[in-house]
């Protein structure tokens, strides 16, 4: 696949945001970006690190403006709200930022969020997404009081499909490999830090030492003097 080399100028066409790309051999083309997801395409992989930013801004969802005088733009998911600052700086993320609804409606919205964010890791490109975070919004929503409108059926519905995907990959994918592996490397971890901890110790008593033993000597020649 030939890729674009530079970013020529950013627009607004038809579909959404456009961006023009030179590509090698000297010609130029226009592609569009519908979604926010479409800048982080692996495409653009060989364009210089400042024209990806340009490319990713120029695909950012809009900041919205809120009466009571906060600021937020939708996220890498949907139900995913961050909060921006006055001068457009990132302050934080609601990632289960979802509507108060009764049980079952609140059922619909998490298995609809579920599916959303299933499809954006199979696409395998797109805004970074910290699914521990996700995962656990969604289990505090799930903690909601029932029996009035809350985020609890969205929740409870989010995470049993969270339950699901456990079950799958238990049964569908090469699980002990992957799990021995992830053990092998915290292993690996663990006895790195152990090691470094313990030379650490080691030059801290050193230093100690070395500065009991200056002490002394500073003592002793103090005492010469008189």
């Amino acid at each position: 696949m030939t890729k674009p080399t530079r970013l020529l100028e950013l627009g607004t066409g038809e579909y959404g945001k456009t961006a023009l790309l030179a590509f090698p051999g000297g010609w130029q083309r226009t592609i569009d970006l519908p979604t926010q997801a479409d800048a982080w395409h692996p495409l653009f992989s060989e364009l210089p690190q400042a024209d990806v930013q340009l490319l990713r801004k120029h695909a950012a969802h809009p900041i919205i403006r809120h009466p009571d005088g906060t600021r937020t733009r939708r996220g890498a998911l949907s139900f995913v709200t961050e909060e921006v600052s006055r001068v457009g700086g990132w302050t934080g993320d609601r990632c289960f930022d979802v509507p108060e609804e009764h049980c079952y409606a609140g059922f619909v919205t998490g298995y609809r969020c579920a599916a959303e964010l299933l499809d954006a890791l199979a696409r395998g490109y797109g805004p970074h997404i910290i699914k521990q975070h996700v995962i656990k919004a969604a289990l505090q929503a799930s903690d909601e009081p029932h029996g009035k409108p809350s985020r609890r059926g969205a929740g409870t519905a989010f995470m049993e499909v969270i339950g699901e995907a456990l079950t799958f990959m238990a049964k569908h994918a090469r699980h002990r490999e992957y799990m021995a592996a992830k053990i092998a490397e915290a292993e690996r971890l663990q006895a790195t830090m152990a090691e470094l901890d313990a030379k650490e110790k080691a030059a801290f008593v050193e230093r100690m030492k070395a500065a009991r033993l200056s002490k002394a000597q500073r003592r002793v020649s103090t005492t010469a003097q008189h």
